[in-house]
């Protein structure tokens, strides 16, 4: 009854956090994105939980044959038993603490790596579908919006640029003009078509870009992520 409890109590927390995420993203960002994230970094970190499920009870019983110990003191030496037994109780307790932290910390990185992975996995996998649009839409608006030229050419992916047709690079002039007021030109770049997902804008002159492949915005957004996890999976201690 306690673990439903408070699985329950995880599961409310999880959607009011969700909720608070999504108040706060710009407008100018792709909510599915941030779904997706969210969603593969609470799915990571119920595994990871599991884990530590599994680690406290070996703990527990651990702790129960320190306790044998310091009974059997106890029993072998009387006058000396109780300074004896708190001794054993307490290097116990600090070895197993430590054990604790040490195995969090390395199961939160193990948690990160694996949500990015996911993500990964997830965006390779929406190349082509007409979703992924929507996708790229996002992407080069906030790399327009970040570039803050009057004009930029747009590259990406060979499969990426089949997407990126003239239509969608004018609804992109179009919500770069409705969330910043000002006026922009994207082209489709005559260039090599990039290797890795993603798009990159380059200003017309070449001197500056913005990169906004997924791996860039990933590891842009590693801290939130792992911020994310900790929340989740140490939100009672």
């Amino acid at each position: 009854m306690r673990e439903e409890q408070q699985t329950q109590q995880r599961g409310k927390k999880s959607a009011d956090q969700r909720k608070r995420h999504t108040a706060a993203r710009p407008a100018e960002q792709q909510p599915e994105e941030h779904e997706l994230i969210d969603g593969i970094a609470e799915d990571v970190a119920r595994e990871v939980e599991r884990i530590l499920g599994e680690a406290e009870k070996s703990a527990a019983d651990r702790r129960a044959s320190a306790d044998d110990q310091a009974r059997a003191v106890f029993q072998q030496a009387e006058s000396k038993a109780e300074e004896q037994a708190e001794r054993i109780r307490s290097q116990s307790s600090s070895s197993l603490r430590m054990e604790r932290r040490r195995k969090q910390l390395r199961l939160q990185e193990q948690a990160v790596q694996e949500v990015l992975k996911r993500v990964r996995q997830r965006l390779a996998e929406m190349v082509g579908i007409r979703e992924y649009r929507e996708v790229l839409l996002a992407w080069i608006v906030e790399g327009a919006i970040g570039l803050g030229m009057a004009q930029a050419a747009v590259n990406a992916s060979t499969p990426e640029r089949k997407q990126i047709d003239k239509k969608l690079l004018q609804d992109a002039e179009s919500k770069v003009k409705e969330l910043t007021g000002r006026k922009v030109s994207l082209t489709l770049t005559d260039g090599d078509p990039l290797i890795p997902q993603g798009v990159v804008l380059k200003a017309a002159d070449g001197r500056v870009e913005f990169n906004n492949q997924v791996a860039t915005r990933l590891l842009r957004r590693q801290s939130e992520i792992r911020k994310a996890i900790q929340d989740i999976l140490w939100k009672n201690e």
